[in-house]
């Protein structure tokens, strides 16, 4: 019977430590971010949409820092088919 509660015990307490880990993790894991982050959000990339037009076929939307970027790619060639400032953009 202790033999019981002893096992409860230690479960409970191993729970508590996994708990603990994980608050200090989520707490200080910001410090510790090296090199996770873009280092000037002006050379950011974001793949605004996509549309497939047939095999390796497709037109997708990309932002480039403040530059929006329409790409035309087929299966063995890439095209620049328009690109604009991003609205509210100072240059």
């Amino acid at each position: 019977m202790i033999d019981a509660y002893v096992s409860i015990v230690k479960v409970i307490l191993v729970l508590i430590g996994i708990v603990a880990a994980l608050f200090v993790v989520k707490r200080y894991a910001g410090k510790f971010q090296v090199g996770l982050h873009p280092k000037d959000p002006r050379y950011s990339l974001k793949k605004v949409d996509t549309m497939y037009l047939g095999y390796k076929k497709f037109i997708s939307v990309v932002e480039i820092g403040d530059s929006v970027l329409v790409i035309g790619a087929g299966d063995k060639e890439m095209s620049l088919l328009a690109q604009w400032k991003k609205e509210g953009q100072q240059s």
